[in-house]
């Protein structure tokens, strides 16, 4: 069923308090065994006839492959001997699988890809051959892990993979498969400027954070990517961090990927501990050249310029700042590629004008040095296609003809974001796979659209990552995947996640596409994000300044003060409908969490933190109801206003019971993640710290009551700030 068509089903059911579903609201009698082990697309092999070939020479990032690879099939397959031989198999092999960059392998495909890799099983004078060929040791690596994709492996996070318990030698019974990546630049950004998990492993030295660094570099490999950068920090020891970098560069590169390292450009745009180049306007040639100079002292593969975000700057300075780095670095370390971040805010100091006319203020990177290359930036779950957006935009089409307008000029990418962190999603928390839906119809559409104007390619897409739990690593590991096969349905990426968890895979995925239907219905053409979402009173600072960094919902007071016509209107179009979309989840949440329940040891992890993800959405659309509920009976001089309120509390509790289970499954430290501590951000806590005390749903209620007790809102001063 398509995600358009499950729509239609899961809406027509909305009218009773538990809603109904394709699926009874509790567990069946016997329900099917959610189970890693071998499926019917797999042949066993007897072990005997079997050997396993990795061309080897005398390339060291192909001796790393083959020690990683043969340690995976080793663990699937229960063969705790399995060797990987070099070179090619022996003509008396019946069976063997052959991964390769060989013209032998080349000719016997008849393939001549040049970029990409080919899968292929293959009947040879009476043996089996399963072929991974590339035609290097970079797609090679790619073409490695695919096929461990075809017998279950699944490379979901960098601290964490599904291994399949096969119980045997198992391969595919049919294998056709050559891709081709859509981009060139395929990676991902930490978002290291917030506490997040990789935010120390990419700062700060240690035998542990390098490690981890490293299977961060990994992953990217495995999941078919070539390219990291993270926003540099100012360190109190630059060359201790330098040594530190140095170390993940020079991993990176053995693997085949690219490092960029993002630095601020001018003071005033640097709202965080941002490493910056411009610290005195006065003083700008000399310190774009100490700070690059200092800069390259690792061997960063790309250096880009961040001009901040809500302040601008004279335009005619930027534009001389960005050429003056852009010709710096090319006389000085040449073979480094210089790109800049194209941001958004509909601000009225960030219309500027400039030779002549109005510019929107980032766009003044479209008239730099045609060497540099433009990263056009997007926020939150919004997207280049659909009508709605934030930072005061209606939308965003003005960063896709952007993004167009330069593609036959310079190199451009196009960097949106996985969650929005603070009070936007992972921190509520909540778990919006309607992010991957929107990065799906960024991916899709520029693909065709850019082909279909005859433009030159997109060079990449780099996702902006601000953390991984509470299912948030989904999104990072399709839109990987889709980098690949943009033409690919949308379904297609939630199969390929689904598909992983055996007979349970379709009622998985007919669960999690009704609840991305149910998102992009309520949440996203309804705006109605920001009734699930969060304040801390910086944003609401913010939008008394009149800055805007995620839709608002409407306030209590506000609510309260309206006509009873405003009052009713405002109950069907938002507390209604938030509690139609409550009650389509109940009966997918108490269907994957029946499903889950019958996961092997292997998949455990996986399914409980979807359930867990379902079963928060339901909750915090529950909350926000209670709240606006009681709000609503007291304005109008009713009796159920404090058992409402009560009602939340108990909810909270609820959900306060879900955090600390999932809390458990953490991939991080768990101090690291929720606790107060110093670190080199400017927030002295973890990044899950909202999510652990629930604080967002805590300060609202304390807003509702406050309201409702006397007759005033609460004062930000006194409620609590969630982020002090």
């Amino acid at each position: 069923m398509s995600v358009r068509a499950s729509l239609v089903f899961v809406l027509a059911c909305v009218v009773v308090a538990q809603g109904c579903s394709s699926k009874p609201d509790v567990a069946p009698t016997k329900p099917p065994v959610c189970s890693s082990a071998a499926p019917s697309s797999l042949d066993q092999v007897d072990p005997a006839t079997l050997g396993v070939y990795l061309d080897v020479a005398a390339d060291p990032a192909l001796k790393l492959l083959q020690d990683e690879i043969q340690g995976y099939l080793r663990k699937a397959w229960e063969l705790p001997n399995l060797q990987i031989a070099s070179g090619a198999p022996p003509a008396a092999k019946q069976h063997a699988v052959w991964i390769t960059t060989s013209q032998a392998a080349r000719d016997q495909l008849g393939t001549s890809i040049i970029t990409g890799y080919a899968l292929r099983r293959v009947v040879d004078k009476g043996r089996t051959l399963w072929i991974v060929y590339a035609p290097d040791a970079t797609n090679l690596a790619y073409g490695a892990y695919a096929f461990l994709d075809e017998l279950g492996f699944r490379f979901f996070h960098p601290k964490q993979e599904l291994v399949p318990e096969l119980g045997g030698a198992y391969l595919p019974a049919k294998l056709d498969v050559t891709r081709k990546p859509a981009f060139h630049t395929r990676g991902i950004q930490p978002h290291t400027l917030h506490p997040i998990g990789f935010m120390m492993p990419f700062n700060v030295p240690g035998a542990e954070n390098l490690a981890d660094a490293k299977h961060f570099i990994d992953w990217l490999v495995k999941t078919g990517q070539n390219y990291v950068q993270w926003p540099l920090l100012e360190e109190k020891s630059f060359p201790d961090f330098a040594k530190h970098a140095s170390a993940i560069v020079d991993y990176a590169h053995l693997r085949g990927v690219r490092v960029g390292a993002v630095v601020e450009m001018f003071k005033a745009s640097s709202l965080q501990n941002n490493y910056v180049l411009i610290q005195d306007n006065a003083q700008w040639q000399s310190e774009i050249e100490a700070g690059l100079d200092r800069l390259m002292t690792v061997k960063w593969d790309v250096v880009e310029l961040a001009l901040g975000e809500f302040v601008g700057n004279d335009p005619s300075e930027v534009v001389n700042w960005l050429d003056y780095a852009t010709q710096y670095m090319a006389d000085h370390y040449p073979t480094v590629e210089v790109s800049s971040q194209v941001h958004v805010g509909n601000y009225p100091g960030l219309w500027v004008q400039y030779k002549g006319k109005k510019t929107f203020f980032y766009h003044l990177e479209g008239y730099a040095d045609p060497r540099l290359t433009n990263n056009v930036h997007t926020v939150y779950f919004f997207d280049l296609y659909r009508d709605w957006g934030t930072y005061k935009h209606d939308n965003f089409f003005l960063q896709r003809d952007f993004l167009f307008q330069q593609l036959s000029k310079r190199k451009v990418r196009y960097f949106p974001e996985e969650a929005y962190w603070i009070g936007g999603d992972v921190d509520i928390p909540q778990f919006l796979p309607e992010y991957i839906y929107s990065r799906w119809l960024d991916i899709h559409n520029l693909a065709a659209d850019i082909d279909k104007k005859g433009l030159p390619k997109l060079d990449g897409h780099v996702l902006f990552s601000s953390g991984e739990e509470w299912n948030y690593w989904l999104t990072d590991y399709l839109v990987a995947k889709m980098l690949w096969s943009p033409q690919a349905p949308f379904e297609d990426s939630l199969r390929h996640y689904t598909s992983a968890f055996g007979p349970c895979g379709p009622e998985l995925e007919q669960d999690l596409e009704q609840l991305v239907s149910l998102q992009s219905k309520y949440l996203f053409d309804q705006r109605l994000v920001g009734y699930i979402s969060g304040e801390n009173s910086t944003l609401d600072l913010g939008w008394v300044a009149g800055y805007e960094s995620h839709p608002r919902r409407e306030s209590y007071e506000d609510v309260a003060k309206m006509d009873p016509a405003a009052q009713k209107q405002f109950q069907h179009d938002v507390v209604d409908a938030l509690d139609d979309m409550k009650r389509a989840i109940a009966p997918l949440s108490k269907s994957v969490q029946a499903v889950c329940a019958t996961a092997d040891d292997a998949l455990r992890p996986w399914c409980s933190e979807l359930a867990d993800g379902f079963e928060i959405d339901h909750l915090r659309a529950e909350h926000a109801v209670l709240l606006y509920r009681a709000v609503l009976d007291w304005s109008r001089g009713g009796s159920q206003h404090a058992t409402l309120l009560k009602q939340a509390a108990v909810v909270r509790a609820r959900a306060a019971k879900v955090v600390a289970r999932r809390e458990k499954g953490y991939r991080f430290d768990l101090h690291r993640m929720v606790d107060d501590y110093k670190n080199l951000t400017i927030y002295p806590f973890g990044y899950l710290r909202t999510a652990h005390n629930l604080c967002f749903w805590e300060r609202q209620e304390q807003q509702a009551s406050t309201l409702i007790d006397t007759g005033y809102p609460a004062s930000i001063a006194k409620l609590p700030s969630c982020q002090d």
